[in-house]
């Protein structure tokens, strides 16, 4: 075999190679962009990782209690961006509140959050004044002031 045939040859095979590298990578980015199932839901262990228990929880809080905290005038807006969630409550009536139930709130919210795969970042601050009651930082401390 003489070198030109080699060289041809040789050109082939690199050239088969690198089409057909090019082709499964192609292939393969477009199964990754083209997956639905990839889009609109936060890929996050938090919000993989939930129990029944929780789902209960979170389900409970946004069906009955945010609702019934806002006719008793606690809640007085919920706001939820993609970085945090902010409650503002009437001052007087939190203050009001045990310590356990304050514990209570921010339990369940914490679990609605994650549940739903919601920023965990969370505060409660009061309507009028702006203080600051009570947050939730990740990944898990919930403080109350």
């Amino acid at each position: 075999m003489n070198n030109k045939l080699k060289n041809i040859i040789t050109v082939s095979f690199a050239l088969f190679f690198v089409g057909m590298t090019y082709y499964f990578i192609q292939r393969h980015d477009e199964k990754l962009l083209n997956n639905p199932a990839l889009w609109g839901k936060m890929n996050d262990t938090l919000a993989n990782n939930v129990t029944d228990a929780e789902r209960r929880v979170a389900l409970q809080f946004s069906d009955t209690t945010l609702p019934q905290l806002r006719r008793l005038g606690l809640i007085k807006s919920y706001t939820r961006t993609e970085i945090e969630t902010v409650i503002t409550v009437s001052g007087r009536i939190w203050k009001e509140r045990s310590s356990f139930f304050k514990e209570s709130l921010l339990e369940q919210i914490f679990i609605y959050n994650k549940v739903n795969g919601f920023a965990l970042n969370t505060r409660i601050i009061d309507n009028k004044t702006s203080a600051l009651y009570a947050e939730i930082t990740p990944p898990c401390q919930r403080l109350i002031y």
